[in-house]
């Protein structure tokens, strides 16, 4: 799967950018699941994703006609952007 990954050199923080076109099967879904999780575990954070919730955001992020979407993940918590 290609992602882009920024880290927020003052907070440390994450900015993974998942584009849409990378999610074809259930396999996809669960790896960006984990791919979250592993950038997640390093702010002690447990997003509490399911497949489900992946294809949610992507139905989201397709109905507004968008390419990607985002996860910010810093202290403060998890944020999906579309």
């Amino acid at each position: 799967m290609k992602i882009d990954v920024d880290i927020d050199k003052f907070t440390g923080g994450y900015k993974i950018i998942f584009p849409i076109s990378e999610f074809k099967e259930k396999s996809d879904y669960k790896m960006g699941i984990q791919i979250i999780r592993c950038f997640s575990n390093d702010m002690e954070l447990d997003p509490e994703l399911e497949v489900e919730d992946m294809q949610d955001i992507l139905d989201k992020t397709e109905e507004l006609q968008k390419l990607f979407f985002t996860v910010e993940i810093s202290e403060e918590g998890i944020e999906v952007d579309i």
